[in-house]
């Protein structure tokens, strides 16, 4: 930036000399125009008095070493007196014979110099004419050629010095600023709202900073508590299988147990099996959801009844009355993840229901949005434990969760899933009261965006 500003305050200074030169120029060869018609005029009239008085024989005593010549002609144009060599007669003389007196201006040669001509008629016989020879103004600086030439090769340097001085204590204040702590008091009031901008963006900077930092302290700390989490659930099942695999190793089972413990190992495994297809669901919403399915028109409705049916063995063990009712709602979705979507969150509110309980699947349309609404009348949620229960492996109940197995995913993917979707999850739950989980969806066939994760 210094150079740039050096570069135009250079410019600037040769800008402004020129221009100063130029008009100089001009004014001169104005003034020296003024003073020629003015001085050819008072010769005129100074040699028409020295002629009355003496004739022609003085007038040649008053030429100016050949800048200015005297000229008499008679009425008729005959050269009666001529200082130098006779001119013709021309606009001036003719002019003169008409008013009694005359000026006329003309310019000769390949330097352009001007003649000015002044002419009278004082005795009405002979018309004298008084001619001044002036070099124009740019001709005599050609005559002051190498002087001139060290003044414009002065005005460069001073130019340049000036541009160099100036620029730099222009660039000071500014060079002086720091960006990272910007203070507006030192510098120019035409710099201030840029240094306000830019105290405004850092803190803008150092808030985003912050938050990032406080997001990634999250991050951390949920990886942490997700490998615990991981691996306390993960070592209960296999120190199962393990117990009862060296139990059956040793010969310490009898033979009529060993289908006891193979029940055992085996329902221990199913679980290892959930539990880590839940994990590699998770993992793979959470890295790059987006790319799961291709999104198509999914009717809700359907999808509900396809649950329902799914789940209707579990509701009758569970001796829970499972219904599904609404009207047909189009979203645009992955089809399996909105099936894993609606059956997670039904097969929870037929495991923490009562017996004798029931639960209610509810789709349609409200404020512009598509829903799917699964109401229970089971144990219900404490208000404390309502904003956590999405969180992976939360439980609120853990001796109950233990009972009805699960993984403690299934709201986790529910929640990653309804984000992929650009959907929204309400919740209202109360103890002994039951349980409502409301599902919004985008309505229509758009593909909606998908968030960040």
């Amino acid at each position: 930036m210094k150079h740039e500003l050096t570069r135009r305050i250079f410019t600037a200074c040769m800008l402004v000399f020129v221009l100063t030169i130029g008009l100089v120029l001009f004014v001169m060869e104005r003034y020296q125009e003024k003073q020629a018609r003015s001085e050819v005029q008072e010769q005129t009239e100074d040699l028409i008095s020295v002629m009355e008085e003496s004739g022609t024989e003085l007038l040649g005593q008053f030429t100016d070493a050949g800048q200015m010549e005297i000229t008499v002609f008679a009425k008729d144009g005959t050269v009666r007196f001529a200082s130098g060599s006779a001119p013709e007669t021309g606009e001036a003389f003719q002019d003169a014979l008409a008013g009694g007196t005359g000026r006329s201006e003309t310019w000769e040669g390949p330097l352009h110099r001007r003649f000015t001509y002044a002419a009278q008629l004082p005795n009405g016989q002979s018309v004298i004419q008084v001619s001044i020879k002036q070099d124009p103004v740019w001709a005599l600086l050609l005559n002051m050629a190498t002087p001139l030439l060290v003044l414009v090769l002065l005005m460069v340097l001073l130019s340049m010095l000036i541009a160099a001085q100036f620029s730099m204590k222009i660039m000071k204040p500014i060079n002086a600023l720091d960006v990272e702590n910007p203070d507006d008091r030192d510098i120019y009031d035409e710099m201030k709202p840029f240094v306000r901008q830019i105290m405004t963006q850092n803190q803008q900077i150092y808030r985003q900073m912050s938050e990032l930092k406080e997001e990634h302290r999250k991050q951390d700390a949920m990886r942490r508590e997700f490998t615990a989490n991981v691996s306390h659930e993960l070592k209960t099942p296999l120190t199962s299988i393990s117990g009862f695999a060296e139990i059956m190793r040793d010969g310490m089972v009898q033979e009529k147990d060993i289908a006891h413990f193979a029940d055992n190992i085996y329902h221990e495994a199913q679980r290892l099996i959930l539990l880590v297809n839940d994990i590699l669901k998770l993992s793979r919403l959470e890295a790059d959801g987006s790319q799961q399915e291709e999104r198509t028109s999914v009717e809700l409705f359907g999808l509900c009844r396809e649950a329902a049916s799914r789940l209707s063995l579990n509701a009758a063990k569970q001796d829970v009355a499972l219904s599904c009712e609404g009207e047909q709602v189009t979203v645009s979705g992955m089809r399996r993840l909105l099936e894993e979507i609606v059956y997670n969150v039904c097969d929870n509110a037929i495991k923490y229901n009562r017996e004798g309980g029931s639960v209610r699947m509810t789709t349609g349309t409200e404020d512009g949005m598509a829903f799917v609404r699964v109401q229970d009348n089971g144990i219900g949620i404490p208000l404390a434990d309502q904003g956590r229960i999405f969180e992976r492996f939360y439980r609120v109940n853990k001796s109950h969760s233990k009972e009805v197995g699960g993984t403690g995913l299934g709201l986790s993917i529910v929640k990653h899933g309804m984000l992929l979707h650009g959907g929204e999850i309400t919740l209202k739950s109360a103890p002994d009261w039951g349980t409502e989980i409301t599902l919004w969806f985008p309505l229509g066939t758009e593909t909606p965006q998908t968030p960040a994760n």
